[in-house]
Order: structure tokens, then sequence, then C-alpha cells
């Protein structure tokens, strides 16, 4: 008779448990449906890539590429392409050897890097390079229906982008003459973005 008791408790658990899981995954599910290539911003606020026409004038240039994360850090030269029609970016090694690239249009994003791990997905990578590059207002309006603020202050020829979760800052994206860093507080990892000298 104990032992079925405790069995029933178990199963008991188990169902609630199991409730519980799918109660989490349907609120997961219902947030990104509709969402093409859906980033979550925090653990709770997820946005949907911005479609290319939002990019912010035009690039063509070679960038070196430093990052940290953890306690692995990197150092790369990015090219990058990128206007109102998409954002192209090859990563090299010191060496011009290819380790990488990045391709997003309104119809396709691929990414494929030998220095990153398989799991993560283009659109992290992405979407770090709207919130430097793509207009302050279409990057506002995406993170306020996700209920996160982007704020942008000009100090001469400093422009500083934060996106915010009431007084709390996730990322800070600091844009000066030929270089950008990016600091992510909420997930621990920083790049940063200096433009090659011809």
């Amino acid at each position: 008779m104990k032992m079925q008791k405790t069995y029933a408790r178990a199963v008991a658990v188990l169902f609630v448990c199991s409730a519980l899981l799918l109660a989490v995954a349907s609120c997961a599910t219902t947030k990104t449906r509709g969402m093409q290539y859906p980033v979550y911003v925090t653990n709770t606020n997820v946005i949907d890539l911005l479609a290319p026409e939002y990019f912010d004038g035009t690039v063509d240039s070679l960038y070196l590429l430093s990052g940290s994360f953890g306690g692995t850090s990197f150092f790369v030269q990015a090219f990058m392409q990128a206007d109102q029609s998409g954002m192209f970016l090859t990563l090299l090694n010191d060496f011009g050897v290819d380790m990488g690239s990045m391709t997003y249009t309104s119809e396709n994003l691929s990414f494929d890097s030998a220095m990153f791990p398989k799991s993560l997905k283009g659109q992290y990578i992405a979407i770090d390079m709207q919130f430097a590059f793509y207009k302050p207002e279409a990057i506002a309006a995406a993170l306020q229906k996700s209920g996160l603020d982007f704020v942008v202050e000009q100090t001469g020829g400093i422009e500083m982008r934060k996106i915010m979760k009431g007084k709390k800052c996730i990322e800070e994206i600091v844009k000066t003459r030929g270089a950008i860093q990016i600091v992510n507080y909420l997930r621990g990892y920083e790049y940063n973005l200096v433009e090659a000298q011809n």
C-alpha cells in the first residue's frame, strides 16, 4: 500500500513537471510564431531580424574583428558589404584564408564558420550587426514590441546605442569614426570592429 502511494505521488510529480514544461514550451512557441529568424535578446524578450531595407547607409570595408566570451578570445579580419539589399560578411584569418561567412537578404539567411559552434544560429550574429548599423527608429520599434527600450546618445563624434530592460543595460554599442564596440552585459561577450587602413 505504501509503495502504491509513493508510486502515485511520483506519477503526480512527473505529470505536474511535464505540464509545466509544456506550458513553457507553448509560451516560447507562441512568442516566436510568425517570426522568420527569432532572436532572444534576453531570456524572455524575443524579436525577429529586421528587414535589410532598414540598413543605415552603405558599408564596403575590411575590419579587424576581435572578440571575447568568458575566457575565450579571437581575432580575425572581417570583410563587410552591406546596404538596403542585404548584409554580406566574410571572415578571414591572417593569411587571408576563409574562416566563414554570413549572408542576410530579404530572401535568405545563411551562416557557416569553423570559428563558431554549429549550434550558433546566424541570426545571433546578424542581430548585433543590425543593432550597430541599422536605423535607430527601426530598431527601437522592434524592441519596444518586445518590451525593451533602445536609447541613442550622441556626444561629439561618439554615438552610444543601448538596449535597456527597465534600468538594466542589456547591450551597449559605441560607434566612433572607423570603430565599433559591442558589449553584451547579459550574455557576457564583446566584439570590437576597427576599420582597416588602406
